[in-house]
Parts: C-alpha cells; sequence; structure tokens
C-alpha cells in the first residue's frame, strides 16, 4: 500500500477531484495548505507573508491505494496539475505498512475497499 500527498495551487481542485473520482480513487482528502517552495515570487497571485515567511496558498491532496494503483494517480496527477511553472507543486509517495477499516475490522489493502477502477 501506498500513501500519496501531494501540493497543488488552488486554481487544479476541481480538476484534481474530478479527474480522480472517475475510478482512479475509491476516496481522497482534500485540505487547505499554506507554505513555500522554490516559487518564492512576490508577484504569484496566491502568495502571502506571514510573520516575515513568504507563504503561498496551496490545496494538500492525501490518497492511499494499492502499489499497483500509484502510477495511474501520478499520471493523473501530472497531466492535471502541470502548469509549466514554478509553484505547480510537488507529489510524495510513502509506503505504508498497515490499514484497519474502522467499520468492519478489515486490515491491509482489505481495508482500502475492492481496487479501483481502470
Amino acid at each position: 500500500m501506498r500513501y500519496v500527498v501531494g501540493f497543488f495551487p488552488p486554481d487544479r481542485l476541481f480538476a484534481i477531484v474530478d479527474a480522480l473520482s472517475e475510478g482512479r480513487v475509491h476516496g481522497l482528502t482534500i485540505s487547505d495548505a499554506r507554505g513555500f517552495g522554490q516559487e518564492h515570487d512576490a508577484s504569484h497571485p496566491d502568495h502571502h507573508e506571514h510573520l516575515g515567511v513568504e507563504m503561498t496558498k496551496k490545496i494538500r491532496v492525501e490518497i492511499f491505494c494499492r502499489d499497483e494503483e500509484v502510477a495511474g494517480i501520478l499520471d493523473a496527477l501530472y497531466t492535471l496539475g502541470h502548469g509549466g511553472r514554478r509553484g505547480d507543486g510537488k507529489v510524495f509517495v510513502l509506503p505504508v505498512l498497515d490499514a484497519l477499516r474502522m467499520k468492519t475490522g478489515e486490515r491491509g489493502e482489505e481495508a482500502l475497499g475492492p481496487p479501483a477502477e481502470r
């Protein structure tokens, strides 16, 4: 199992959610984030300064999936998240040791539900 977490400009939210919800993933979490990366650019439309540190608005996308689903998810995120400019975001893939579905007590990959459609 894998944990895919990505940071993107807020204007990519609906495109990312629409594409991923069309059979690529069973669920995802979206949250607002602020931070800085290589886009330290005061002219960036989502640029803000907080306590002297330049902060940019981002969305955080979190997905738990099977190993074999990662490539399709990364392809979709790149296609929809790539704008060719600084500040487009980053995606990280981390291993997941175990999972527990609270409703049923299922563990491991079974806790994720059936495999996503392809």
